[in-house]
C-alpha cells in the first residue's frame, strides 16, 4: 500500500505513521481481520500494491497508539498489558493482541472513537466490539501458555470493557442533552459469550475466510450489516413542515397513512423518496474501487 500525505503534514508524522509497530508475526489472520467481511480482507490482499491511503486518514489511529503507550506505563506486575496471543485452529493461525487484563479479571480495550459511537454502544450495543473481545477471550482460554502475571498468578477473563475515550466530546452537550456521555471517557461493559459461543463464531469465521480464499471473481458479499446497509424509506411532509411527519418502508405504506389522517397528496401533504444506501461502501471501503458489488450498484 502506498501513504500518500496530500495534507502535507510535517515530515515527523508521517514517519510516525510509518512506524506502525502493529505486527501480526506470521499468522494467518488476526482477530481485527477475523471479524472484517471476507470480500474485504481477500480484495485487499489481492490489490494491496494498488490501494493509497493518506497520512490525515491516519491521525486517529496514531492518537489511539499513544493511548496504548500511556496505560501501558501505569500497569501494575499485577495485571498484563498489550500481550499477543496464537493459536491453530482448523489449519490457520489466528492471532489477536488484548490492550490490559487485570488482577481482578477485566479485560479491556481502549477505543478512541467519537462520542456518538459510545453512546449508540451504550443504547443498543456495537456488535464489532463485542465481536472483537468475545474473540480475545477465546484465544485468551485457547492459547497453549496460560496467562499469569508477574507475580505468577493465572489470570481469566471475568468481566470485559471498552474503555472509550471520546475524540469529540462536547461540555456544551451534556447541558442541552439527556443521554449524551456526561464525561469525556466512557466505561462500555461488553456482553461476554458462553464458551461453546465463542467457539462456534471462530470456527464459522474461519471457515467463511478459508472460503474466500479460494473463490475467483464472485467472491461472497458483504452482508447488509457489514454494507451498514440503510434501505429506501418513503417520508411523508406536510405542508409548511420542515420535518417528516411520518417514515414508511413503501410508497403504498406512505399513501395510506395520507389518507387514513385526512390527507390530500398533492394539496397538503406529499411523498419523498430516500433512497437506500450501503454507507460503508461509499464512503468508508477502501477496496469499492475493486469491488463488482460496488461498481455495478447505481449510488
Amino acid at each position: 500500500m502506498k501513504l500518500t500525505n496530500h495534507a502535507k503534514l510535517p515530515e515527523t508524522i508521517v514517519r510516525a505513521v510509518e512506524n506502525d509497530p502493529y505486527d501480526s508475526q506470521g499468522s494467518d489472520i488476526s482477530v481485527t481481520r477475523l471479524i472484517a467481511p471476507p470480500r474485504v480482507r481477500v480484495l485487499e490482499q489481492r490489490h494491496w500494491d494498488e490501494l493509497e491511503e493518506d497520512v490525515s486518514d491516519k491521525i486517529f489511529t496514531l492518537i489511539g497508539s499513544s493511548v496504548h503507550h500511556i496505560i501501558e506505563r501505569a500497569v501494575t506486575d499485577d495485571d498484563i498489558s498489550e500481550r499477543r496471543l496464537f493459536v491453530d485452529i482448523d489449519g490457520w493461525k489466528l492471532s489477536g493482541q488484548f490492550d490490559l487484563l487485570t488482577a481482578s479479571g477485566d479485560l479491556i480495550d481502549f477505543k478512541v472513537t467519537s462520542a456518538w459511537s459510545a453512546l449508540e454502544a451504550l443504547e443498543k450495543g456495537k456488535s464489532d466490539w463485542e465481536r472483537q473481545l468475545n474473540v480475545l477471550d477465546w484465544l485468551i482460554r485457547w492459547n497453549d501458555t496460560e496467562l499469569r502475571n508477574k507475580n505468577g498468578k493465572e489470570l481469566a477473563v471475568k468481566k470485559m470493557y471498552i474503555m472509550a475515550i471520546l475524540r469529540d466530546w462536547s461540555k456544551m452537550k451534556v447541558m442541552t442533552s439527556d443521554n449524551y456521555p456526561r464525561k469525556q471517557v466512557v466505561m462500555i461493559p461488553i456482553n461476554k459469550w458462553t464458551p461453546e459461543e465463542q467457539d462456534k463464531y471462530v470456527k464459522q469465521r474461519i471457515r467463511l475466510h478459508q472460503l474466500a480464499e479460494i473463490q475467483g471473481e464472485d467472491l461472497m458479499l458483504c452482508t447488509p450489516e457489514e454494507r451498514w446497509r440503510k434501505e429506501t424509506t418513503f417520508a411523508v411532509m406536510k405542508k409548511n413542515r420542515k420535518t417528516a411527519a411520518r417514515v414508511l418502508p413503501s410508497r403504498k405504506e406512505a399513501m395510506k397513512w395520507i389518507e387514513d389522517n385526512h390527507l390530500k397528496y398533492g394539496v397538503n401533504a406529499t411523498v419523498i423518496e430516500r433512497k437506500g444506501q450501503d454507507v460503508k461502501c461509499e464512503n468508508y471501503c477502501r477496496v469499492n474501487k475493486f469491488c463488482s458489488y460496488y461498481q455495478n450498484t447505481a449510488f
